[in-house]
């Protein structure tokens, strides 16, 4: 979840002269997009899939190969769980696609091994990253970057927020426009939300990214680190990795399954909170056409421990093109031509993903709550740890969330654990 400023860049041929030239023809003989060509020729763009985002996608290249008729995207949607499985593998075999979309917090692994491009201003018709990144809101481009270098470019650009059941909390005596402001709050509300099968706080389980965002905030907030980054030492073995470790194995109920965790158990009204991203607001419907926003279920900012500064945690999502793309130019064209204002703001209606580009939060689609909220919590928002084993270090997390939340070991244990597996990771 994840800019460029809202300049229309694309309008009719006017990105065709912006660019330095690229090679004329893919490995295949097949005609690719250049400066002196423009676009054109095969696309073949990777990305999760996602029913409203699919939906979204197929009809913006649809626009796109009208306005570009020499043009073919060719989309494969890929099931989330088996995405970097399915890249990782076209990479090793040297056929990767030409533009994938993937979250930026595999973006230090990829680079590290030399499979994506650096993100090339020109293409953009910036005379420099400087001018480029000028175009989108402040730090949207720092989790897409590795070693001072730009990879890509953001969508679903993202700090998670608390989403709480207005229904549940009407139902519990609660107020539902007094949503928790605090950790101590969510689990004092928490107790008052749980009756038989209905919980209060459900954590996103069984999933790497989601142990990250979800557990972020307990331990910054509490001024810890999940890895201290420098050292290459883990966090949790300490007073406040062992607070927050002690605090998530209380919330919720780790025996309540549905096909899509924790979103669904929300959209079904089970859990009457969740922490999740700015996409929830178009999800939750989808998954329950009865939930309705502002009156079914509602946002609000992330929660902070009482007396402790504010901390988020954040992901984005990005556009990359293979260092081995057959037609680099013609993908960063596309990229380019979804950056523009008006496809911007026809994504968040639609989908409820940011592209950051700056002045995102005055186009109509972000006058919601859940999109102020969004521009409130960017300046505290932390996106985790940059590392090449980012994988590795955050299974070993999630391994430790769940040994806790299932009652296998304390949290004094499992955070000893995860200390030791960090250390032979990063050695």
């Amino acid at each position: 979840m994840t800019a460029i400023p809202r300049r229309d860049l694309l309008r009719g041929a006017a990105l065709l002269g912006l660019a330095s030239p690229l090679a004329a023809c893919g490995s295949g003989g097949e005609p690719v997009g250049s400066k002196e060509a423009g676009p054109q020729g095969p696309v073949i763009a990777w990305m999760h899939h996602e029913e409203a985002n699919d939906k979204y996608f197929n009809a913006k290249i649809a626009e796109y190969q009208r306005q570009f008729p020499k043009v073919t995207i060719k989309p494969l949607y890929v099931p989330i769980a088996n995405l970097d499985t399915k890249l990782s593998t076209a990479f090793t075999t040297g056929s990767p696609p030409d533009l994938i979309k993937v979250g930026a917090w595999t973006l230090a692994e990829r680079a590290s091994k030399g499979q994506v491009a650096p993100l090339p201003p020109a293409e953009f018709g910036a005379g420099s990253l400087d001018e480029l990144k000028s175009r989108f809101d402040t730090n949207a481009f720092a989790a897409l970057t590795y070693k001072d270098q730009v990879y890509g470019v953001p969508i679903d650009f993202n700090s998670v927020h608390l989403w709480y059941r207005r229904d549940r909390f009407e139902q519990a005596g609660l107020d539902p426009d007094k949503p928790p402001a605090t950790w101590e709050e969510v689990e004092e509300l928490g107790r008052k939300l749980t009756t038989g099968s209905q919980v209060g706080l459900q954590w996103q389980l069984a999933d790497n990214i989601w142990a990250m965002l979800n557990f972020l905030p307990l331990i910054n907030g509490l001024g810890g680190r999940i890895v201290d980054e420098t050292s290459g030492r883990g966090g949790l073995n300490t007073p406040e990795g062992i607070q927050a470790l002690e605090y998530y194995g209380r919330q919720g109920n780790p025996r309540l399954s549905d096909p899509v965790g924790a979103f669904g158990l929300f959209a079904k009204g089970t859990s009457a909170m969740l922490v999740s991203g700015r996409f929830t607001s178009s999800l939750i419907p989808a998954l329950n056409p009865k939930a309705k926003l502002g009156e079914t279920f509602d946002s609000a900012v992330v929660p902070s421990w009482a007396g402790k500064e504010k901390v988020a945690s954040g992901y984005s999502w990005g556009w990359l093109v293979a260092k081995k793309a057959k037609n680099p130019y013609t993908a960063w064209h596309f990229v380019n031509w979804l950056s523009s204002s008006a496809n911007v703001d026809q994504q968040l209606s639609a989908t409820g993903l940011v592209t950051p580009t700056a002045g995102w939060q005055k186009l109509p689609s972000a006058r919601d709550k859940a999109s102020q909220q969004l521009e409130e919590q960017l300046p505290y928002t932390d996106f985790g740890p940059v590392l090449p084993q980012w994988t590795e270090t955050i299974k070993a997390l999630l391994d430790a969330l769940e040994s806790v939340i299932h009652k296998q070991r304390p949290a004094k244990d499992a955070a000893a654990a995860f200390d030791a597996a960090v250390a032979r990771i990063l050695k």
